[in-house]
């Protein structure tokens, strides 16, 4: 062949091969390791003053009913649990395989509300079926153990998702007896929070799904979703733009109802994330966790960074502080 041919082969040869690379890369529905942004904060990064109105209890980030509607607290100083409804507090003394006093998510099995699963910081996913008092692990095939988000299927609730700082998102198909890596997660790093809205979708409907649903994913830019497919993640609204989404919570009974809680307070939205509600009564507040009475769905408790409850007896659309 003439030199001077060698010369463009070579070029276009390259740039089909980098093409090809290029796609590899990007595609999201892989379960082998992959390159993922960085997105590692310490608790000073997460902002906010660590004084709290319960003692020991720093940094809320997660609240939930548990049986006979007694709430939990998971915060950066453990695992807490109120008997009378938020107004006083005890740390719960916890046993089995808890490493950490860091705790980023709860999920309650809506099946039995004594089965509950955690994650945060350092304490990968643990799983108790006793109310919150012995744990054990429940990660076997998450990597790292740095969890900030963590959601249930409430459909399916075999079906949890869990979100690994700097690892991505693993699925768990056995009620997180194991576990598989599924993507990335959304681009923009700060992931805070995850929930899972099992509705089919126009995507599902079109492919003939049986796995229904959403995976959302709160971040430090807002709101983002991705299919049952896992087949890339999208922002769901412009509302929360660079505004952090720390909580959100679903329904099992009515899955198109969802509430968020951000620096600025709580939102609502009825019609699966498609217009959102800024609710009254808590504007201002840095809502971090919300919780909904799975015995009384009008009935939301949520909870200020610092530990001040609220709650709403008609579906937020007024709140009370309760301690």
């Amino acid at each position: 062949m003439n030199n001077k041919l060698l010369i463009p082969v070579f070029i276009i040869g390259a740039i089909v091969v980098g093409y090809f690379l290029g796609v590899s890369n990007k595609s999201t529905n892989t379960t082998i390791d992959t390159p993922v942004n960085k997105t590692v904060m310490s608790h000073s990064d997460e902002g906010g003053s660590s004084n709290s109105v319960i003692p020991g209890a720093q940094h809320i980030h997660a609240i939930a009913y548990d049986t006979e509607s007694n709430l939990l607290l998971g915060t950066h100083g453990g695992l807490f649990q109120s008997n009378d409804g938020g107004k006083t507090w005890q740390k719960v003394s916890v046993k089995g395989s808890v490493n950490a006093d860091d705790w980023m998510s709860l999920v309650v099995d809506p099946r039995n509300q004594k089965t509950i699963f955690a994650g945060g910081h350092d304490l990968g996913v643990i799983k108790s079926i006793d109310g919150g008092i012995a744990w054990v692990r429940s990660d076997d095939g998450i990597k790292g153990t740095d969890i900030h988000g963590l959601a249930i299927n409430q459909r399916n609730p075999d079906l949890l998702f869990a979100y690994s700082v700097d690892n991505g998102v693993f699925k768990s198909k056995d009620g997180g007896v194991s576990w598989k890596r599924m993507d990335d997660g959304p681009e923009n790093p700060g992931v805070r929070s995850f929930a899972y809205m099992a509705v089919q979708t126009s995507m599902d409907k079109s492919m003939g799904w049986d796995n229904w649903g959403l995976l959302l994913a709160g971040t430090a830019d807002g709101l983002f979703q991705s299919f049952s497919c896992f087949c890339g993640w999208t922002k769901t609204t412009n509302v929360f733009d660079n505004t952090t989404v720390y909580t959100l919570a679903t329904f099992h009974k009515d899955l198109t109802v969802m509430y968020a809680g951000t620096q600025a307070g709580a939102w609502k939205t009825i019609d699966t994330g498609q217009n959102w509600k800024k609710l009254d009564g808590l504007n201002g507040v840095k809502v971090t966790a919300i919780a909904i009475n799975p015995e009384n769905f009008k009935e939301l408790t949520a909870s200020s960074e610092d530990g001040i409850i609220y709650r709403s007896p008609n579906a937020g659309e007024s709140w009370q502080r309760i301690n």
